[in-house]
C-alpha cells in the first residue's frame, strides 16, 4: 500500500511539473530558431509581465544658480564611472562638469575656444572607465581627458560627424554617421551607416547601411534645402555591454546583436503591424511630408542588467513628452512595456538619472532617482 501511495504521490509530482512547464510556454507565444548560426527570436506583440512601473524615490539634485559650478544651461549627456562619479555635459555652457556620488563640484573640462582641451560644438561624451578617460566629440574630432580632469592632448581627428558613438573593451569606437551617393545633392541617395574605427580614429570596417530620405528642394539660388521631420526611417545603435553591440533599421522591427567582428549573432524581433500616421498628423507636418508609416523606435539604450530599452515615442521634445518603451531581455524576450514621465538618460545599479528644467524659473537640475522596485524587475523569461 505504501508503495502504492509512493507511485501515486510520484506521478502527481510529475503531472504537476508537466503541467507547470505546459503553462510556463504559454505565457510567450513566440518562436525561437537558428538560421546560419544566428539565433532569431521572434516575440508576440503582448509582453511577458505586461506593464513595468519605476517607483522613482528622488535621491539627488544638481543644480543651483547662484554658483557657476552647479549652473546648468543646455544639458545633452549625463554619464556615471564606475566609483558613482556623475559626468555632466553643458553644451550651452561649452563644458563638462564632474561631481561626485553625493553632488559635490570636483572639476570641470573644457571651455569654449579652439586651443588645447577647448571646445567649439560638444555633441557626444563616453566615460570610458576601461581606459580610465573621458572622451567629448567635438565636431569632428574627439578630445579626450582623464578622469581626474586632466586634458590629454590625445585628441583624434575622424573621418565623419558621427550622431551616435561609443568606445567597446578593445578601445575601438563605433558610430554612426550619414553617407551620400551621387553626384547631385539635391538628389543624391543617402544612407545611415553604422562603422567601427580603430585606435587612430579612421574608419577601418563598415558593418551596415540603411537608406534615410530627408526632403530636398533645390532652391532659385541653386542651394539645396534639406528638411528632417524626425519621423523619417533611421539606423538606431547601442552599446549592449563591452563586447556586443545592438542596431535597428526603424522601419522594421528587428535587433541586430553582432559581435566586435561586425558578425550578427541574435536577432529580435515583435511581432507587430505597420501604423499609419494620422490624418491630422500628415496635415500638421508642413516641414517635409511624412513617410508612409510610422517608425517603430526613436532610440535604445542599455540598462546595467543588460536589458535593453527601445523608444517608441519620438523624442524631439526632451522633457514635455512621456516616453515609452519595449523592455527586453539581453536574451530577447519581450519582457515588459513601460511609460517613463522622465527621460532616462541612464539606468545603472538601480538608479535613474535625469535632468528636470522648472517650468517656471527656467532653472536646469541633475537628477538621481532611486529605483525602490529594481530587484524585482525581471532580466529574463
Amino acid at each position: 500500500m505504501r508503495s502504492k501511495m509512493s507511485l501515486l504521490c510520484a506521478l502527481i509530482l510529475a503531472l504537476s511539473f508537466f503541467n507547470a512547464c505546459g503553462e510556463k510556454q504559454l505565457e510567450w507565444q513566440g518562436t525561437i530558431e537558428e538560421i546560419n548560426g544566428v539565433k532569431i527570436i521572434t516575440n508576440p506583440n503582448e509582453p511577458i509581465y505586461g506593464e513595468l512601473i519605476f517607483e522613482l524615490e528622488e535621491d539627488l539634485s544638481i543644480g543651483n544658480d547662484e554658483d557657476d559650478n552647479y549652473l546648468f544651461y543646455r544639458i545633452s549627456r549625463i554619464g556615471v564611472d564606475q566609483s558613482g562619479n556623475i559626468y555632466v555635459m553643458d553644451r550651452g555652457n561649452f563644458r563638462v562638469q564632474k561631481y561626485d556620488s553625493t553632488g559635490r563640484y570636483l572639476c570641470t573640462m573644457g571651455r569654449e575656444g579652439q586651443g588645447p582641451g577647448e571646445f567649439r560644438m560638444p555633441f557626444n561624451m563616453i566615460v570610458d572607465d576601461v581606459n580610465g578617460t573621458l572622451v567629448v566629440q567635438d565636431m569632428r574630432k574627439l578630445i579626450r581627458f582623464d578622469l581626474e580632469g586632466n586634458y590629454l592632448d590625445q585628441d583624434l581627428a575622424l573621418d565623419n560627424f558621427f550622431y551616435d558613438l561609443f568606445v567597446t573593451a578593445n578601445g575601438h569606437f563605433w558610430g554612426n554617421m550619414h553617407r551620400e551617393e551621387g553626384d547631385d545633392e539635391a538628389t543624391a541617395d543617402l544612407f545611415r551607416v553604422l562603422v567601427e574605427m580603430g585606435l587612430n580614429g579612421q574608419i577601418v570596417k563598415e558593418i551596415v547601411s540603411f537608406p534615410e530620405d530627408h526632403y530636398r528642394q533645390r532652391l532659385e539660388s541653386g542651394a539645396v534645402l534639406s528638411v528632417s521631420t524626425g519621423e523619417e526611417h533611421s539606423l538606431v545603435i547601442s552599446l549592449l555591454d563591452g563586447e556586443n553591440i545592438i542596431y535597428g533599421y526603424s522601419g522594421e522591427y528587428v535587433l541586430n546583436v553582432i559581435d566586435l567582428e561586425g558578425r550578427v549573432h541574435t536577432k529580435i524581433k515583435k511581432d507587430e503591424p505597420l501604423q499609419d500616421f494620422t490624418a491630422a498628423e500628415r496635415r500638421k507636418s508642413k516641414r517635409a511630408p511624412l513617410p508612409e508609416y510610422r517608425p517603430f523606435f526613436y532610440y535604445i539604450f542599455s540598462d546595467s542588467a543588460s536589458r535593453i530599452y527601445v523608444q517608441r515615442t519620438s523624442a524631439r521634445v526632451l522633457q514635455q513628452v512621456e516616453k515609452e518603451f519595449d523592455v527586453f531581455s539581453r536574451s530577447g524576450f519581450f519582457l515588459y512595456r513601460t511609460v517613463c514621465p522622465l527621460t532616462p538618460f541612464i539606468i545603472q545599479d538601480g538608479y535613474f538619472y535625469t535632468r528636470i528644467a522648472d517650468e517656471e524659473t527656467g532653472d536646469v537640475f541633475v537628477k538621481r532617482y532611486k529605483i525602490l522596485n529594481w530587484d524585482q524587475i525581471k532580466t529574463d523569461r
